[in-house]
């Protein structure tokens, strides 16, 4: 009871203090409880930041465990149970390719070659090779590097084995170049050299690569074929090279294992390098026909293709919008431009191995010229070494200097003009680290990693470099490269870019006359070979294809707006209504079947003739003739046109400028013909020229003389008679 007591008295004197405090006192008690709240936040705080914290260090804990496992799974050799480390040593002559320099480089190796093939595809079948560092004291073979020999089944040249090598190690710069611009993923192309067997019989050459150990996909093809599996990332490589080339060439037939590629194909426009792969323009057709722009091509600002509204209807409720698309582009990625400097007829590979030797040559920040070299004097340096001294000699052999004293004087009038710096993407490494990292695995095939796009290179992009050559985006699409053309009509190399991008529309064109783009279950015995396909006569197969022809005239229009001269020449020929060797069944009523401007015939004439007229400026002989033939007869101008004879005199001497065989074939007047119709002109005069009986005599007897010698005797004869007629 008296503890009770107490008790009570305690809560009721603890009670009057509260109450006399509150009183007496209210602010004290109101920065009491914020002191309390402010002490709860920072005990929140506190723990908030201990649980991030920890988070980090079991991601970081979880990291390394993953690099651990990887670690000690490296060093299992899958091709233990092959004995390859048993097969007698060959000596070999190994052939290294520098894309950077443009030179071969020889060195004897000693290899283990497995007498059976492990794989075989249409062309080459493939034998397991182990070999030794060349970097390493390690003699045991059981811990050498395995390699894949690839063979040719079929005997072919010597130059192709090397071809190949230079192909596939100039598609390896691209993808250090994409790699430059920070895409989600990168991408690497596996180095590869040529073997020459000493120690076998007709000493052998093998292509020669690092074994990839995993799941072999086939992403897409130099014929447009493009995988199930459509990832984003092989797809945007390729669109990437296109226009980053500045539609030079476009690196295809992406397959590997992940985005580690190998045996890639390059479509150029010149389409005779790059062996027989090369399909040029046709190649870069098929893959734009079969591409569908992803998140990355976005990114990367790259310009969609220019397709009908049926071809974009396949493709997105095709194959491709069931497929599996592993990349997600979760980040700005650098705009893309084109490598080639505006005004400047440069060849797209050139300049990038000038870009590649100026990205290698800047060290990063804290780097000195003793770091570069290293503390041992006695280090190899290959074709491939990036230290100041080896990038030196590059330098001063391939003169890359010039871009730099281009950009130096280039003054940007605003911010907006100037174009977006690409994001830094290495770290420089001194070279005893990089031997030392590195060691073996990165150097055996001798060429090393150095050219590998995200590991070694010293590759420490900074704003500096869009001073390098000025440059501007060629894009893909149509209306984007006319915008282009129109902002910068002085540029040739826009000219040349959008023919190209012409000549692309106008292979699309073929492609559809052909049947090559109709489903498999269609036209069944459609197929032609790429190589042989644009080159044959059509016409006795062609009626039984029915293909789209509301595309293949969209891509033959797109072509003729490009500058195509033989698209624009199709074009005026529909519009006469005249025949035609490229989509013979198709005609004006099905071009322009609703165009109330187009229903009467004469103003299909004015544009026919307004199209054969723009021909003829562009230097075709045939487009000259018909021009002149129209302003000499007055017929075939459209509404309100009459005879010209100055006009016609004009466009016949440009014809008459070329020789009867300039043109190969079909010449449809030869020049003693066009003299003589020149003649006539001067001799009649009217329609606004001015009667020339002397010009007349000198014309007919220039007729007389060419007739001749193209063994024409009696129309000679009838030449020198009629000049005889104006000499009285």
């Amino acid at each position: 009871m008296l503890q009770r007591t107490d008790s009570q008295e305690a809560r009721a004197e603890l009670a009057s203090c509260r109450t006399t405090t509150s009183s007496s006192d209210g602010a004290d008690w109101c920065s009491l409880r914020m002191l309390t709240n402010e002490d709860e936040r920072s005990e929140v705080e506190n723990c908030e930041t201990e649980a991030t914290s920890n988070n980090h260090v079991n991601t970081l804990m979880e990291r390394w465990r993953n690099v651990a496992r990887r670690a000690h799974h490296s060093t299992n050799d899958p091709w233990s149970h092959f004995f390859v480390y048993e097969v007698p040593v060959t000596r070999a002559k190994r052939y290294r390719y520098s894309s950077i320099r443009k030179s071969w480089t020889e060195d004897i190796v000693e290899v283990r070659l497995h007498s059976e093939p492990f794989a075989r595809g249409a062309m080459r079948e493939c034998y397991r090779l182990k070999k030794l560092s060349s970097n390493t004291h390690n003699n045991d073979w059981k811990h050498a590097h395995n390699y894949v020999a690839k063979k040719y089944i079929q005997e072919v040249d010597r130059s192709v084995l090397f071809e190949d090598v230079k192909l596939q190690m100039d598609a390896k710069l691209w993808a250090e170049e994409y790699n430059r611009y920070d895409p989600p993923k990168k991408i690497d192309i596996v180095q590869m050299c040529v073997l020459e067997m000493l120690d076998m019989p007709s000493n052998p050459l093998f292509h020669l690569e690092h074994y990839i150990e995993g799941d072999y996909i086939k992403y897409n093809s130099n014929s447009g074929f493009v995988s199930e599996i459509a990832r984003k990332t092989p797809q945007a490589f390729s669109h990437f090279t296109f226009e980053r080339s500045g539609h030079q060439m476009i690196v295809v037939d992406i397959q590997g294992v992940g985005d580690l590629y190998t045996d890639p194909q390059i479509h150029t426009v010149i389409g005779t390098d790059y062996g027989d792969g090369n399909l040029g323009t046709r190649g870069m057709a098929l893959f734009f026909h079969s591409h569908l722009c992803n998140d990355i091509c976005h990114s990367l600002c790259l310009t969609e293709f220019d397709l009908s509204e049926a071809e974009q209807i396949d493709l997105k409720h095709g194959i491709f919008s069931c497929s599996i698309q592993s990349t997600v582009s979760c980040r700005q990625v650098s705009a893309c431009s084109a490598i080639v400097p505006d005004l400047i007829p440069e060849d797209a590979m050139e300049c990038l191995r000038q870009r590649t030797i100026s990205m290698r040559s800047r060290p990063s920040e804290g780097d000195s010229r003793d770091d570069l070299r290293g503390s041992d004097c006695e280090e190899l340096h290959d074709d491939n070494c990036i230290c100041d001294v080896c990038l030196a000699e590059v330098i001063g052999d391939t003169a890359s200097e010039t871009f730099s004293e281009i950009s130096d004087g280039l003054v940007y009038e605003n911010d907006d003009d100037r174009p977006c710096p690409v994001r830094k993407l290495g770290i420089c490494r001194s070279n005893a680290e990089r031997h030392g990292r590195c060691d073996s695995f990165a150097s055996s095939l001798g060429s090393s990693s150095l050219g590998s796009s995200s590991r070694l290179t010293r590759d420490t992009e900074k704003d500096e470099y869009w001073s390098v050559a000025r440059k501007k985006s060629v894009p893909a699409g149509l209306l984007s490269a006319i915008e282009v053309q129109q902002l910068a009509a002085e540029s040739s190399r826009l000219t040349q870019t959008v023919s190209i991008l012409g000549q692309i529309h106008l292979d699309m064109a073929r492609y559809h006359e052909m049947g090559r783009f109709l489903p498999e279950q269609r036209n069944a015995n459609k197929h032609v070979h790429e190589s042989d396909c644009l080159d044959m006569d059509i016409s006795s197969w062609s009626e039984s294809v029915e293909y789209d022809k509301a595309s293949a005239f969209f891509h033959l229009d797109i072509a003729r707006r490009c500058g195509v001269v033989e698209a624009i020449i199709t074009i005026a020929q529909m519009a006469y209504g005249m025949s035609h060797d490229l989509l013979k069944d198709v005609g004006s009523e099905q071009i322009w079947p609703e165009d109330e401007d187009f229903r009467e015939e004469p103003n299909r004439e004015e544009f026919g003739f307004e199209l054969m007229e723009t021909a003829a400026e562009m230097g075709d002989r045939s487009a000259m003739l018909f021009v002149a033939e129209a302003f000499e007869t007055g017929r075939r101008m459209g509404l309100n046109a009459g005879p010209s004879y100055p006009d016609a005199i004009k466009w016949y001497e440009k014809a008459v400028g070329f020789t009867d065989d300039d043109n190969g074939e079909g010449v449809a007047l030869p020049r003693y013909e066009v003299l003589a119709k020149m003649a006539k002109m001067y001799q009649e005069g009217g329609c606004g020229l001015t009667q020339n009986f002397e010009l007349a005599y000198n014309l007919y007897t220039e007729a007389a003389e060419v007739a001749i010698e193209a063994m024409k005797g009696k129309l000679a004869n009838k030449y020198y008679e009629q000049a005889e007629m104006c000499s009285r």
